[in-house]
This record gives C-alpha cells, structure tokens and sequence, in this order.
C-alpha cells in the first residue's frame, strides 16, 4: 500500500518525523518496505506551462518546436511527442531537473535548435506507464507554478507491507487510523467529517436474492455526468499511490477506494435494463464479457450483479462491458457493496482475474463505511464531473450485527504480557483503536470496530495492547520447556538412511514444494498406474500451481535449471517426498544428474547417461531391502524421457523405480542443453513388495576370483536376462555379476551385440583353487548358453 504523506496529513494532526513514523508502524506490525524521497531537484524545476505554438523542426521531420510560456517567460522545447496543440498545460522540466530516471535535464542545442528544457510525460515523471506522448493537463494553475506538489511527486510516499489479516489498513484513513493508535494523537475534523445525503425519490431499486453472497447493497443515482479528464490534483494522488488515472468517473471510484478502503463501481445507467438490479448467485454457467475486453465463464455459485437482461458484473471483481461508462454516459448508477470474501476469493482465483477490489472484498470491507463511501464520490463527482445526485440511496440488506463484545481478563492480560501491565492501561491502548470499553471487577468487556475483523478472541486483545505498549516492554523470561524422549518411526529412519547414500554419491539436497502445474503433471506421471490427471487445490497459492504434483522431477528439474542459469556447470540433486493421485499417495525419493561426470584420471568423462541414473536408483533400493534385486525392462512410453533410454525397474511385477535421459525437447526448454539423466524411485512399493530386509554380514577374510566372458546375445535378450539366470543358479560361491561392456559393429551378425561380462567368485570358509574356479564358470556359462541361446565369443 503506498501512502503519499501529503494525503495522510488531512487526516491526522502533528504527524511524527518520517524515520520516527517508520520505525513506529514497522514495530506495530505494519512494515514500511520503500520510501520514495522526491529529489529536490525536480521539485525546485518541475512547473506547469501553457503551449503557445507547435511548429515542425526545420531540420528534423520527427521533431516538433514548443512555444511555451513558463510564468511570464516565453521559451522554445524541441519535443518528439505528436499528441500536443497550441493551448494545452504541459509540465516543463527546467534545466537543472533530474527526472526520477536519473535524466538530469539541461540546455542543448538539438539539430541546430536550442532547447531550454524538457516537456515530460507521465512515464518520464514516474507517475504511471503512459508512452502516448507527454502529460496533458487539465485544469492546470497558471503558467509557473510549481507542478510537483498537485503531480503527488512533492512530498516523500511511503510502502506499507500489509498483512492478509489487516484489510482495515488498505487505505489512506485506515493507514491514519492505525498511525493516530501508535503515536496516540488525534484525527482531524476531516477524518470525522460525514458527507452530506441526497434527498428525492429514487427511480431504481435493489434487492438481494442471496444474503449469504452479499449482506448489504447500496446504490445511488446520479445525472448530469460529464465524462472527461479529471483534474489534475486527483491526477496527482492517484498517480502517487500507484493507480493510471483513465477518466473522471472511474478515477474518481479509485480515489474513493484509496481513501476509504471501500470498492464502487459505476453503470451507465442508459444500459442498464429495468428499473431493478439484484445481488445473486448464478445456477449455471454463464459468459460475461467483462470491463478489461474478456469473456469470462461463471460456474453455478459465484455472484454477480444482474439486471433484466442478464450478468453486469462479477461481484466484487470486475464490471461488466455492456454497462460500462464511456465518453457518451450522461447518467450512471454507483454501487456500494459488501460481498463475501470466500466467494470473491474463490471466483477471482479461478478466473485469474486480481483487481483492486477483490483484494479488498477478500480480507474484508468496512460494514459502516459503505453509505460513507457512497455518498464520498458523489461529492467528488459533483466536483469533478459536474454531476448530481438524482435521488437519495437506495438498497437492500442490512449492516451486520456488531460481533460479541470480548471479554478481557486481567490474569490472562498478565500472563501473557508480565505484571507490569494493569487493566486501566490495557483500556487507553483499546480505545485508540476505536474500540468501546467497558470496565467490570477484574476484566475488561470491550466491543471492538466494524472494521477490524482480526479481533474476535481474548488472545488478539492481548495482542493489540502488547502492539500499541511495544513489543520491546515484555520483560524477557525463557521458556518453561518439558524434556521428552525423542521418537523416531521407521520412515524418519529411512530418510536419514537414503540421504546419507545420495551425499556419498556426491548430490546435494533440494526440497521443493508439493504443487505444480497441470503442464508439468502431464509431462511427468510419476509411478502411478493411472494417467487420471493431477489433484486438483480448491485454493491454489499460485494459478500456475493448481494442482499437487505426480512427480518430484518437475521441481527438481527447475532447481537444475536455475542452477544452470546461474553458472553451475554440475547440478546432481535428489529430492524425498510425497507425490499425489487421484487413487494414492507415494513416497518417493528422485533425482536429477546434470553435468560432465569427474573421471578417474585429468579430463571430464562425459555427460551422465541412464546407467548412472540406474545405478543411483539401485543404491535407493539396496538401502531399504537388496534381494530380490530390481527386474529392468525397457520403456518408450514415460512421458518426459527419452524414448530409448528408458527402463523401468520392478520387483515381483510391481513397478517400483524408473531411470531415463530426459527427452531432448525438455531438457532444451529448461536450458539443458547437454542432456540430464533422472531417477525416481517409489519407497512404499519397494518397502511392502515382499523383499528381504537389509541383512549384515562379516566380510570374508579369502581372497576373491574374477573371470570375464563374452556372449553374442540377440537383441532380444536383455543383459538382466543373463544376470537373473547367473543368479538363479544359488551357488553362494557367485558373489557378483556386472556388466562391462557392450559392442556392435564388425564382426557382429545383424539383430545380435556382444555384451562383456565380469563374474566374482569368493568363498566364505577357504580360498577356493583354480581348478574350482574354472570348473564353476565353465558351469555358469554352459547355463547361459542353454537356457537363453546365446552364444560364448573367443
């Protein structure tokens, strides 16, 4: 919320030093993010001037030579704009400005043309985006006076960060109502001034069709509407805290909204249809061209506001275009709302549609400050539009009951606080808030404002004092902390164990968030069987983020990409948690392998491949339960991966791991170019698939054999298939069994390759001889070639 100070000095007496009313509101809770000094050098050089004459550069087809007279002196501006004429008010840069851009504005001599300044548009100002050409002023002051206090860039603007929960500081007086309470000083006669109401019988009605979607509805009519510019203080105040002013009626609904906290919105009232606007839910879905140019579908249960022919807005969001005011609107009709905060906020976040006022509706209006509000902009529109009230308010629905009073006990204010702090003070500090207190035996019985809606316990009272008194006056005691045996299940367990395999790998940890896209969900399944689509959030943080995610991969391959993007020539990351379907949730452990793997000598050994992500994936697996190991077969049909480097790992049918090069297309979208080999592994299926747990053993103290073998295998054949028969054998004497090379080429009959594989023999009771070791592999290699047709290379 940026507040001007300008502003905020009508509304409270003797405000406190700048850095003073910082400090103050940031210990308070309402932490002051920015403050915008406005350079004195703009401000002493920054006047309104008056066009006199527009005339072509003689030596520059694109640049036009001003005319102007800046207070009783007559100066020549070489300008490149086109959308100015003899007779307009400009805003003069004199030499010796500097520009919010740090453009430092001096005499220059432009294609032969000398320039005694520069004429400013709203962009150059920092007022607003506007490159349509410079600022055109309506109803400027007089030649020469100074621009930068009615342009709202004369004095210093304040960023105030404000909490979810604190909708009653989302304008200029909640911010001065709030800064009255801290310092403890008195609002001005303004502050408490109540606008003055119309009279005359009314032509149009309202009803409410749905109390719960809106409590309370007010409208009021009004003629006499000239739509133009507005002048330019309102220019001013709006551009400082941030808004485009477009015309007078609108920018006079956003000074209102900036003042007071309170959305309105204007229909022209020449389209509305019949004399009755209603306040209800729709049953059914239903288009709505709103005010930005979009259709928008409205399911069954969002509010809008309808006349006879149909929706003419969604409530609390956005008007309508077919009742919107444009430059022909002569009579409108202003609406003053309240509407439901979780409907606003579940219509707003599916529609994508954040504006002003939704984020008002969601944290909550003032329910006594939406006649005030009303009756506000029809002030301002008499002043600024030459408009009139044509009858007096008209409405439906009632102002919410005022909530329970709150019952504030002085133990529990001690308790909390310490027992320095006595109920009479707790009472001055509740009062500055507005609040009505009443003083029984020994508590407090105290009615807090409409607006307020954080304050419904005894605890938030407590707050409030420990806020207003200072958090830095609790008197300091530690913490009375009961020592219990700490605990651990067998899952915490697990983790620990899985990440300390993945360090000693050498990748590093990244914990990602459990939403993603729908994007993202199609592209990585994950290991569940379905293809059902994604868990849809009802309320998701992010529209981008809708759903819960299927897979850790998408997270963990954006984390490898940002470490791309930032220099990292290596990102080897893992990533344990929980992944979500329609039918299951997983636990699962993933990771990411991106980069030149070290090799054992100088030099890089290449970029990762599906082996490495195989064999991270089997360390996974052989920290939970080693035997049986897992069954590797290839897949072409993993969304997301290269189609032929691809396995999926089983155990008893069950697919329970994955390995694979991501595919070439999304490894280039996220600036991977060099390819990353990913892994996933599902730690619920490996733990209940009926494997044997992990089992220790003494390492044997005889020496262990090696013999290597080559086998011309089909291309049918899988290298598993000769491992799983090596295996079936149950010779305990066979240790191990890997596979080192593969060939194809010469040599090599068509539809077959020649895979290299080394075999380990060991005894745990002797040191088994030469003979034995050849008799055993000769054994094993007969077994191959019978069961599985293969055929032994020389």
């Amino acid at each position: 919320m940026r507040v001007p100070l300008e502003w905020l000095s009508e509304f409270v007496e003797g405000l406190p030093e700048l850095g003073d009313l910082c400090e103050g509101l940031t210990l308070a809770g309402l932490e002051v993010e920015e403050v915008v000094h406005p350079d004195p050098r703009l401000v002493e050089n920054l006047v309104f001037a008056r066009l006199l004459a527009v005339e072509p550069h003689p030596n520059a087809d694109r640049l036009s030579v001003c005319t102007v007279d800046s207070g009783g002196e007559e100066q020549r501006i070489v300008c490149g704009a086109t959308n100015m004429a003899a007779g307009d008010s400009v805003v003069l840069a004199r030499p010796g400005a500097v520009l919010p851009g740090g453009v430092k504005i001096k005499k220059a001599k432009i294609r032969g043309v000398e320039s005694c300044g520069m004429l400013c548009s709203a962009s150059e100002l920092g007022l607003y985006d506007d490159h349509a050409g410079i600022l055109i002023v309506h109803g400027a002051p007089a030649a020469g006076t100074p621009a930068a206090p009615l342009l709202g860039i004369g004095a210093p603007v304040i960023s105030v960060g404000i909490t979810p929960n604190r909708g009653d500081c989302l304008s200029i007086r909640g911010i001065a109502r709030e800064v009255a309470a801290v310092f403890s000083l008195p609002t001005t006669e303004r502050f408490a001034r109540e606008p003055e109401r119309p009279a005359g019988r009314p032509t149009m009605s309202v009803e409410i069709d749905d109390a719960g979607a809106c409590p309370l509805y007010r409208g009021i009519e009004i003629e006499g509407v000239r739509v133009g510019p507005s002048p330019v203080w309102l220019v001013g105040r709006l551009a400082a805290c941030g808004l485009r002013p477009l015309a007078n009626v609108v920018d006079v609904t956003n000074y209102v909204l900036l003042e007071y906290g309170q959305p309105l919105h204007a229909f022209d009232r020449d389209r509305l249809a019949g004399n009755v606007v209603w306040a209800s839910r729709v049953d059914c879905e239903v288009e709505v061209e709103t005010l930005d140019g979009q259709m928008r579908t409205l399911q069954s249960g969002d509010t809008v506001i309808r006349d006879a022919d149909g929706v003419i807005a969604v409530a609390g969001v956005m008007g309508g275009r077919r009742t919107a005011v444009d430059e022909k609107t002569q009579r409108i009709f202003l609406e003053s709302a309240l509407f439901d905060p979780i409907a606003v906020r579940r219509t707003s976040r599916r529609l994508g549609l954040i504006s002003e006022s939704s984020y008002r509706f969601e944290r909550g209006v003032d329910p006594d400050g939406i006649e005030r509000a009303l009756l506000r902009a029809v002030e301002l529109l008499t002043e600024t539009a030459g408009a009139q009230a044509a009858a007096e308010p008209v409405g439906a629905g009632e102002v919410p009951p005022a909530p329970e009073p709150i019952r504030l006990r002085s133990h529990r204010l001690r308790r909390v606080l310490g027992p320095a702090v006595e109920l009479e003070e707790a009472a001055r500090y509740l009062e500055r808030l507005g609040a009505s207190v009443e003083q029984l035996d020994d508590a407090l019985r105290v009615t807090v404002p409409g607006a307020r809606h954080d304050l419904r316990r005894e605890i938030d009272l407590v707050e409030e004092v420990a806020r207003l008194r200072g958090y830095d006056r609790i008197e300091a005691e530690p913490p009375a902390v009961a020592m219990r045996e700490a605990k651990t299940g067998a899952l915490w367990r697990l983790r620990g164990r899985l990440r300390q395999r993945m360090a000693a790998l050498g990748m590093n940890e990244a914990v990602t968030l459990a939403f993603a896209s729908a994007e993202s969900n199609r592209l990585f399944l994950g290991l569940f069987a379905s293809e059902s689509g994604g868990v849809v959030i009802a309320n998701p943080l992010r529209a981008e983020e809708s759903e819960l995610r299927r897979s850790l991969l998408g997270g963990l391959i954006a984390a490898a990409s940002a470490n791309r993007r930032n220099g990292a020539r290596v990102a080897d990351l893992f990533c344990i948690g929980r992944t979500f379907s329609p039918e299951e949730e997983l636990e699962c452990v993933a990771g990411v392998l991106f980069g030149p793997r070290r090799a054992r000598g100088p030099g890089d050994a290449g970029e990762p491949t599906v082996y490495d992500a195989k064999a991270a994936a089997e360390t996974v697996a052989a920290a939970i339960a080693p035997r049986p190991a897992l069954q590797w077969r290839p897949s072409a049909s993993w969304p997301g991966t290269h189609p032929g480097a691809c396995a999926m790992g089983s155990i008893e049918g069950s697919v329970v791991a994955v390995a694979a090069m991501l595919h070439p297309d999304v490894a280039a979208a996220m600036d991977l170019d060099s390819g990353a080999a990913v892994f996933e592994v599902a730690l619920d299926r490996l733990a209940g698939s009926g494997a044997e747990p992990v089992r220790l053993a003494a390492i044997s103290r005889y020496p262990c054999a090696s013999r290597d073998v080559s086998l011309l295998v089909p291309d049918t054949r899988l290298a598993a298939e000769v491992i799983d028969v090596v295996r079936g054998l149950g010779d305990t004497r066979i240790e191990d069994v890997r596979v080192f090379d593969e060939y194809r080429g010469k040599g090599i009959p068509e539809g077959h390759r020649a895979l290299s594989f080394s075999l380990t023999y060991r005894a745990a009771d002797r040191t088994l001889t030469d003979e034995e070791i050849e008799g055993l592999h000769e054994r094993v290699v007969d077994e191959l070639v019978r069961k599985l047709g293969v055929q032994r290379r020389t």
